[in-house]
């Protein structure tokens, strides 16, 4: 069964290592601005596509919780509801705060510092497969240096310890709600100055794994973490991501045919819940799958009545949408259709002008190249039409 999890967010910490190591004050390291939204923006924005999380709970500055409205949730708009409430004068303090005030209904709760935006969607779903069988699961890195335990008074070594069994513990955490809560009452005061969840579920006896992760996951707690994590934004802003999509659809005898949203002329056509434009349906595969967002019978499906004869048309600029609100663009588009009869020849032009204009782009970004299959297979016999596509995305600028 699928949980149910509320997401804690602590976001009441006062910057002040931040603020020294900056050399000048400013209102919250979580405001501050990181590629077209903030810091803690990013950090809530890596969970809105987590289909479990339920409802997002943010304990934050009393001072800052109208900013924090304003700036910061106006223009993501999550996709589940979120609450502010008054954080704490220390981080589990904080977490205690809307420790109280998760849904009744939640089944898990998860707790990811607002100061850590770096944080993938992939790994926050591997963390809530692993917690199924345990108390809770925290997300973190195998320790790679040699680490030593030394006395303190002396800076004397002690020991050398075996890096197999350490653990740098991050965020998110995740728990089962009722242990969470049981280890925050049964610790009272002692809970209170914990800098980790899972430390207090370990104290009473509760199961916690432990989940690596293959990149980086920084908790801004200085400006040169700061730098870091920005420049870490402006190269990842750099890099294209690549989605192929591909869909064939049977020919029917009059059926209208669409391919890339341009009408052709021919007795029959694809058959299709929608209008059946296999063009259309590969470049929207590609778009969605170059996010690793699913394909289109995810947001389309074939069993919805409103989708019933739908121009594909629609669904492309409803796709597009989709992409752009997650911060991304189309750059180009490279698509191959395979179809015996007609010939497609003195289409091309009218379907690469349509495409392009459908996803705003420049002529020369949209390539379109029609293939018959030689009389092999479904294509070969005019029996089906199918497409394949190629599709490019990057970032938008300032996102």
């Amino acid at each position: 069964m699928m949980p149910s999890i509320s997401l804690i967010i602590p976001a009441a910490g006062a910057s002040r290592r931040f603020q020294k190591s900056l050399g000048k004050l400013v209102p919250s390291k979580l405001l501050l601005p990181l590629n077209g939204t903030s810091v803690l923006g990013h950090a809530i924005n890596a969970f809105r596509d987590i289909r479990e999380i339920r409802e997002i709970i943010i304990a934050a500055d009393p001072a800052l919780k109208k900013e924090i409205k304003a700036g910061v949730l106006r223009q993501l708009k999550p996709a589940c509801p979120v609450r502010l409430v008054n954080g704490g004068g220390t981080r589990a303090e904080s977490v205690w705060h809307a420790l109280r005030r998760v849904s009744p209904r939640s089944t898990h709760v998860m707790v990811h510092d607002g100061a850590r935006p770096q944080v993938q969607p992939a790994w926050i779903r591997t963390l809530i497969q692993k917690a199924a069988h345990s108390d809770g699961a925290v997300l973190g890195r195998n320790v790679v240096p040699t680490v030593k335990r030394i006395d303190q008074n002396r800076q004397q070594v002690l020991e050398t310890l075996d890096r197999r069994e350490l653990f740098e513990a991050e965020t998110p955490q995740i728990f089962k709600k009722a242990i969470l809560v049981q280890a925050y009452r049964q610790l009272k005061e002692r809970a209170l100055h914990a800098t980790d969840d899972a430390s207090l579920v370990e104290m009473i006896g509760g199961r916690v794994q432990a989940v690596s992760h293959p990149g980086f996951n920084v908790k801004i707690t200085t400006a040169d973490d700061f730098a870091f994590v920005k420049q870490s934004f402006a190269k990842s802003a750099s890099q294209p991501f690549f989605g192929l999509g591909f869909d064939r659809h049977r020919l029917a005898a009059k059926r209208p045919f669409y391919l890339g949203g341009v009408r052709i002329k021919a007795p029959f056509g694809p058959l299709g819940h929608s209008d059946g434009d296999p063009l259309l349906h590969a470049v929207i595969d590609g778009m969605l799958g170059a996010l690793g967002m699913g394909d289109i019978g995810d947001f389309f499906s074939d069993q919805n009545k409103k989708y019933k004869n739908i121009s594909s048309s629609l669904l492309a600029q409803k796709a597009l949408a989709m992409v752009q609100a997650k911060g991304f663009q189309v750059i180009q588009i490279d698509a191959t259709i395979f179809l015996e009869r007609p010939k497609l020849q003195e289409n091309k032009k009218r379907i690469q002008a349509k495409v392009s204009r459908l996803f705003g782009l420049p002529a020369e970004r949209v390539g379109i190249k029609a293939k018959t299959a030689e009389g092999l297979g479904p294509e070969g016999k005019s029996e089906a039409v199918s497409a394949q596509a190629l599709v490019v995305l990057s970032r938008r600028e300032g996102v």
